[in-house]
């Protein structure tokens, strides 16, 4: 027993040091840092006291920007997409996830940095973002990561549901409440675009963390029965698509200040088409 408590002592010693010198969060050594049913619950009761957002637009083709891994806090990269956003007729911006990485003071920055930003801004939680506990302050500045949008043009609907895939599970609560939006609107939507952090394919080795294998074939099943169209992921920090039955699958590369392929996803959406294009800086 002496030796067990040594050695967990040792433990925090060394999370402590290096959490306080490298900024460095070792906690998943001691606990889980999932707890993915616990955010659902929280977003769900934000939810209901936060109506879903629908953006009308009177037109028949609109934009959207979608940017992921931008990890302040540098703010560089970040302020050229979002200058270009506030300039342009881009009618929403999505990042889905590694927004930072999980201190309060990143948070702080960004929330900073987006007080100039009046058109519709979509934020979903990344890995990176929870650590340090960064959910509680996530949650506290901006609410629910779990829930959808939409945006309604001249023609028809378009929905855009967007997922809390921080911990690299789903879970049960989240799966049957997407499950549930896809059977009650897919019949309603023209389009329907899946936006979440970690990325449901891997065409790579890579040394980031993968999504449980059986959500997965679960999920890819799911996206091909209601007849999703996009599926858009970050975490992996290099541009990729692939196609799985009629799904196309698109990775984001990081937006990260530094980095040498830093980039940011253009959708363009028309009557009868939805286009993307991969833009580096």
């Amino acid at each position: 027993m002496g030796d067990r408590i040594k050695y967990i002592l040792a433990i925090l010693l060394v999370y402590a040091a290096f959490s306080c010198s490298y900024d460095v969060d070792f906690s998943g050594l001691i606990r889980s840092t999932d707890r993915v049913e616990e955010r659902f619950a929280q977003s769900v009761q934000w939810n209901s006291n936060n109506s879903f957002e629908n953006i009308t637009i009177n037109a028949d083709n609109y934009r959207i920007i979608l940017a992921s891994d931008v990890h302040i806090g540098g703010t560089k990269n970040f302020s050229i997409v979002k200058s270009k956003f506030n300039s342009e007729d881009f009618v929403a911006f999505a990042i889905i996830g590694d927004i930072v990485s999980g201190k309060k003071e990143d948070y702080d920055i960004f929330r900073d940095s987006i007080q100039d930003i009046v058109k519709p801004l979509f934020l979903m939680i990344g890995n990176h973002d929870l650590y340090f506990d960064g959910w509680k302050t996530f949650y506290e500045y901006f609410g629910s990561s779990t829930y959808y949008f939409t945006v309604q043009t001249n023609s028809a609907k378009d929905l855009y549901i967007c997922l809390d895939s921080g911990g690299g599970t789903f879970g049960k609560s989240q799966i049957d409440w997407l499950e549930d939006l896809l059977k009650n609107e897919s019949q309603n939507c023209r389009n329907i675009t899946i936006l979440s952090h970690v990325n449901n394919l891997r065409s790579r080795r890579t040394t980031s963390a993968n999504p449980l294998v059986e959500e997965v074939v679960y999920l890819l099943d799911l996206f091909a029965r209601y007849n999703v169209d996009l599926v858009i992921n970050g975490h992996d920090h290099l541009q990729d698509e692939q196609t799985f039955g009629s799904t196309k699958y698109l990775i984001l590369d990081a937006l990260k200040d530094g980095y040498d392929n830093a980039g940011y996803l253009i959708l363009n959406v028309d009557s009868e088409n939805m286009n993307y294009e991969f833009v580096r800086l």
